[in-house]
């Protein structure tokens, strides 16, 4: 006994160790360099903060402003979403090198987050249907490389966590499969209710599971009275599961109550007619047109295999739907989400139809991973060697490590075109252009005086309600949606008011060239409203007529004797100077206020030119720093108008000393005539530029 014993003994370390080796090799280490290649192209491709309205996907602005304050976005409120992100903003906040990031840039990244979830259970998801690693790797690759699955993962949108609760459910539906206990189902009915608190395509899980606990329970046990128990317990469980995350829709009456006027609200929730109407999202319902006929539905479905195709390449489709089909019984799991979403996308018209059918995509990505792997696994099984199968373990994975690295190059070479065609049109890692107007919002606001905007719900609005509610300005947004749908005079009534409490009113210049609110755009071309330029292409002042007499209560200004130009025909009365920081540098903002005292029936430019600091600040052209417009010939005697411009600070200690000419010229052929001068001198604490 003892030498069998000892020889045992000897060999346990050995078999051990090889199988600790092969189960470490059995880790899915494929996954670190796939996930962490998308995310380096999502991480390369993020818009810097505020997403602006030029880019398709109007939503993000709103949204990363009620993921980050407990707003209200629109219908259907979208409470889990926004519960989730507002938890993520503040968490990312404490984590050592993002602290200081955006909160706007943070509710970005949890899409990219959310994405990058997606493509690991999409991996996994494949995997358990065919134990084979070329094939995940490949499905979550493609879906990861798709246009309208990439612009998801790096804006802030429903989207991307619509697609991770598709693959959660599938990967969690096929583990339940495996072993079908109360806890896996609990965990089921979770997943579907979250799909029924965040977006209305996830609907369809409710009965795709259902379907897949029914057909589960008839396979593990007879038909007498059992199963009928079975299933009825199976079904409460998962009833009760799924019916918790929508308590999450107590959300949005709380935030109507809690939150009016501090941030975006999208609706009244606080009204339950109001709240039933948002949930159900009725407004949407008449965008359902179903096919009338044979030829209206064979176009729309050939509209939609196109923009499918435009995903994934129609070679990727075609074999994601064969790939779908060999799932055999699993089909009742993918088959239901596929038919209904085919049916969605041929009979739902509206803008970002494409971004709510990344559950279908991902669905034929899975299809396209399962054929993949059979392929690779019937390769294998159909190499013979003088007409034997191939029996040796360790010849069996090198012939099948060669033929999945065939595989592989040959999909790098139809989906790499793709990819590369994707990186330039979806990246927005140069979309600066909200994040400029928040700044220009933000230098206007700490002059002093109070500011109302006027912007469009879906474009402009948002950046001004995150410098009211996140950076903390004197900043009042006001809807062109809530002004238009108001009675005219009271309309006139609310900014009048604003008008004398001394405010600056704003508007954005589209809502006036698209004529959002009639009444303003007649007053503005008839003259009873003055439409000022401020320095921002997208941000106009409004100045009711006859415009102020008098200098802002609020603005720590510095009065100038009157009389500098046109010999004393107008002045520069008082001036004030800030520094603004930018994400382009350190900035002296230069505010000027104008008087005409006679009648002008010209117009002049403003020339600002710095004396005894030519490299201190930077110049636009050879003229001056600032080369601005200014209608005098729309002044009337008496009235202020204020003029404001940014002037880069290159030097910023040699700020003191240095002192501004200011000049009115013309431009006469060749010729820049002036007509008079002031020169003023900078006052300002240049250690606001550290």
């Amino acid at each position: 006994m003892i030498g069998p014993m000892v020889t045992q003994a000897r060999v346990a370390p050995s078999l051990l160790s090889w199988q600790r080796l092969l189960l470490l090799l059995y880790w899915p280490w494929e996954l670190i360099p796939v996930v962490g290649g998308c995310a380096w192209l999502y991480w390369q491709t993020m818009p810097p903060g505020m997403s602006s309205w030029i880019i398709e996907g109007w939503d993000s602005a709103v949204l990363q402003i009620t993921g980050s304050t407990w707003g209200v976005p629109h219908s259907p409120g979208y409470p889990l979403y926004t519960l989730l992100v507002n938890i993520f903003v503040r968490l990312v906040g404490l984590l050592p090198g993002l602290a200081e990031t955006s909160v706007a840039w943070r509710v970005t990244f949890w899409s990219t987050i959310t994405s990058l979830l997606s493509l690991i259970f999409v991996y996994f998801t494949v995997w358990k249907l065919t134990k084979d690693r070329v094939g995940a790797i490949l499905a979550s690759v493609v879906l990861g490389i798709s246009f309208i699955f990439w612009r998801g993962a790096i804006m802030a949108e429903v989207y991307s966590l619509n697609a991770f609760i598709f693959a959660f459910t599938y990967w969690l539906a096929l583990y339940w499969a495996d072993a079908p206990t109360e806890r896996r189902l609990m965990a089921l009915g979770l997943a579907v209710g979250a799909g029924l608190a965040h977006h209305r395509t996830a609907l369809i899980l409710l009965p795709t599971i259902a379907l897949w606990v029914l057909l589960k329970t008839l396979a593990e046990t007879d038909r007498g009275r059992g199963w009928v128990l079975i299933l009825g317990l199976r079904w409460v469980v998962l009833a009760i599961a799924a019916a918790l995350p929508l308590l999450s829709y107590l959300y949005l009456p709380w935030a109507a109550a809690y939150r009016v006027d501090q941030t975006w609200l999208y609706a009244n929730t606080s009204d339950w007619n109001t709240f039933w109407f948002v949930v159900l999202t009725r407004e949407w319902w008449g965008l359902v047109q179903i096919p009338a006929t044979l030829a209206d539905w064979g176009q729309a479905l050939e509209g939609l295999l196109w923009q499918q195709a435009s995903q994934i390449t129609v070679f990727g489709v075609l074999v994601g739907l064969v790939g779908l089909l060999l799932t055999g019984r699993r089909l009742f799991l993918f088959g239901p989400p596929l038919l209904a979403f085919v049916f969605f996308g041929v009979a739902y018209h509206v803008a970002d139809l494409d971004s709510m059918l990344i559950p279908l995509t991902l669905t034929l990505c899975i299809g396209l991973g399962v054929l993949t792997g059979y392929l690779i696994q019937w390769l294998v099984g159909a190499i013979r060697i003088r007409g034997e199968a191939i029996r040796d373990r360790w010849l069996r994975v090198t012939v099948r490590a060669a033929l999945s690295l065939g595989l592989a190059a040959g999909a790098y070479l139809i989906f790499r075109p793709l990819a590369a065609a994707n990186y330039e049109e979806v990246n927005l890692s140069g979309d600066w252009q909200a994040e400029d107007l928040v700044e220009e919002v933000v230098a206007m606001a700490r002059a002093g005086t109070p500011l109302t905007i006027i912007g469009q719900d879906n474009s402009v609005l948002p950046d001004f309600i995150y410098a009211q509610v996140v950076l903390g300005q004197p900043v009042e947004p006001l809807s062109t949606t809530r002004l238009s749908r108001m009675p005219e005079q009271a309309s006139i009534a609310l900014l009048q008011e604003r008008f004398d409490s001394g405010r600056r009113v704003l508007v954005d210049i589209e809502t006036i060239d698209l004529n959002f609110i009639p009444w303003l755009s007649a007053a503005t071309k008839s003259g009873q409203i003055f439409l000022a330029p401020t320095g921002h292409p997208y941000l106009w002042e409004l100045l009711p007529r006859p415009m102020p007499a008098v200098l802002p209560e609020k603005e720590a200004w510095t009065q100038v004797p009157p009389g500098q130009f046109l010999d004393g025909q107008a002045s520069i009365i008082a001036y004030h100077e800030q520094i603004s920081r930018k994400r382009t540098g350190c900035f002296l903002r230069l505010t000027l206020f104008w008087r005409v005292e006679q009648p002008l029936d010209q117009d002049y430019f403003v020339a600002v030119q710095p004396l005894g600091g030519e490299t201190v600040l930077d110049k636009n052209d050879h003229l001056g720093l600032m080369r601005g417009y200014l209608p005098t010939s729309q002044i009337r005697p008496g009235e202020i108008v204020r003029d404001e411009v940014d002037m880069l600070i290159r030097q910023p200690a040699a700020l003191p000393g240095v002192n501004l000419v200011v000049n009115l010229y013309q431009v006469r052929d060749n010729q820049f005539p002036t007509f008079g001068e002031v020169t003023l001198p900078i006052t300002v604490d240049p250690n606001g530029c550290k």
